[in-house]
């Protein structure tokens, strides 16, 4: 159809060139018929989108013109190049290709009014040679809309992955409130080194230094369990560091602090609300709650491990030897069977006599027949469940930090009481070994990780324990702490 577009456009501008039906191969790239040929002209693609309003949709091959203005005009063809003319009055471009296994495929580039003709210039030259070298952008795409999505591997992680109970609830919780909402739906393939910095950067914004390193290791433990797992290959952790400067904690209550913890646990005056009614003048501590934090101040054992302790883990109450047998994880064929322990491994610790009438208290006072501090039921939302079928180990913190207010003890917490157990053991003579045993610490010799796992020392793991217990009872009651100078204490 020569003349098509003559009447609008200056022939100064390119050499129009239009065929309605043109039979040709464009390389090995296109094997079928081709219709409606271009030359790859902005004006000459705006008249074809312009015209192209209210009629059927078209597809357009595209020429280039060799030498424009030299003489003798050739053209050569632009394999795979298409521009799609809509009856709305649109265009949008597309590279046509055949990958590896001789399959046409169809590539979308974009909307002209987007990308323009020298974008789509631009994006077939690319395309053309990525496929040139084995790619196949179509291929690749719908691997990705079909790809594990981060929510996907991570929900892998959690509850397939070798984390502790706690540990797992924890994860989850920060993937479902911080995480899930930004990466979640993303090809786990695609996330981004950029991704993790603006997860960190949002909770750093907030103040919340020590979760910006939590978001990180989760990610960055989701990840190495999809590599293991041969699940994915993407590392967005590499290369990022400790968000935040790391320091240790080293807070160890004073024995004043201990003593006024302590007091502040039986004080017994009373004074009345604002509506009235008679309550504890210290903080309002339920006397399960009670019994937990003198038992955590007492045996040097973590809060829930306390809070969690069960019947059948009390052994010999009323014997000379009574102790107290935290299971760790076992593997039964293959299947870990979960312990209670914080690393794993087995605690059994000896019970000194005020820890034993701390655990007969608790027990003449508890009507559950597997857990000594169950779960106030009471206490749940309607419709809800309780997060755990005892105490959990976060309300013994809220209580001890409404106990320290009382006390008039700033920055303590239940957990600071063990490093003020082992500091005090080190200072009576007590050895390394001995306090690891006490505080069930994991022995990272060789000796102690491969030979000499086993050994419990009881004889003088008792006697670490024992000589604290002692040494609290003479805080509390205001004497020197000795063997001959003991005083008992009401649980």
């Amino acid at each position: 159809m020569p003349g098509l577009y003559q009447e609008s456009l200056p022939k100064r501008v390119y050499s129009w060139y239009i065929d309605d039906v043109v039979t040709t191969f464009w390389g090995s790239a296109m094997a079928r018929t081709a219709s409606n040929v271009l030359v790859f002209n902005d004006l000459v693609v705006k008249q074809a989108i312009k015209e192209a309003k209210g009629q059927p949709q078209r597809e357009w091959r595209f020429e280039r013109v060799l030498n424009p203005g030299k003489g003798s005009e050739r053209r050569a063809p632009m394999p795979g190049l298409i521009l799609m003319t809509q009856p709305t009055g649109r265009g949008v471009f597309y590279k046509f290709y055949r990958n590896q296994l001789g399959a046409l495929k169809k590539l979308r580039l974009g909307d002209y009014d987007e990308i323009g003709l020298d974008g789509a210039r631009k994006l077939w030259e690319e395309q053309t040679l990525s496929v040139a070298g084995g790619s196949d952008p179509v291929g690749n795409k719908h691997a990705l809309r079909t790809a594990m999505t981060f929510k996907d591997l991570a929900e892998l992680f959690v509850t397939k992955g070798t984390l502790k109970a706690n540990t797992r609830a924890n994860y989850r919780r920060h993937l479902e409130t911080r995480i899930y909402d930004v990466i979640g739906a993303k090809p786990c393939e695609i996330v981004t080194s950029q991704d993790v910095l603006a997860l960190c950067r949002k909770a750093e914004a907030e103040g919340h230094y020590p979760l910006s390193n939590v978001i990180k290791s989760i990610i960055g433990g989701t990840y190495k369990y999809g590599r293991d797992q041969g699940l994915c290959n993407a590392k967005p952790c590499l290369g990022i560091g400790r968000r935040g400067q790391k320091v240790a904690r080293d807070r160890s209550p004073t024995s004043d602090e201990i003593v006024a913890l302590w007091k502040a646990i039986d004080a017994n005056g009373k004074k009345l609300n604002k509506a009235g009614k008679e309550v504890s003048a210290t903080a309002r501590l339920s006397r399960e709650m009670k019994l937990i934090i003198k038992l955590g101040i007492v045996t040097a054992q973590r809060r829930t491990e306390v809070a969690g302790v069960q019947r059948t883990e009390l052994v010999e109450l009323e014997g000379k030897e009574p102790k107290w047998i935290i299971p760790g994880d076992v593997n039964k064929r293959g299947k870990i069977i979960e312990g209670r322990t914080k690393n794993g491994r087995l605690q059994i610790v000896p019970l000194s006599p005020l820890a034993v009438s701390l655990f007969k208290e608790a027990l003449e006072n508890c009507a559950d027949k597997k857990y000594i501090f169950p779960a106030d039921t009471t206490k749940v939302k309607s419709g809800k469940e309780a997060r755990l079928p005892h105490i959990h180990g976060e309300s013994v913190s809220k209580a001890v930090r409404r106990l320290r207010t009382s006390a008039g003890v700033e920055d303590v917490t239940i957990h600071d009481m063990r490093r003020a157990i082992a500091n005090y053991m080190k200072d009576q003579g007590f050895g390394r070994e001995v306090r690891d045993l006490a505080l069930n610490h994991v022995d990272g010799s060789v000796d102690g990780q491969h030979y000499s796992q086993g050994a419990r020392m009881p004889t003088q793991v008792r006697a670490a324990l024992e000589a604290w217990s002692r040494h609290v009872e003479g805080l509390v009651a205001g004497q020197p702490a000795s063997a001959s100078n003991v005083v008992s204490l009401r649980a």
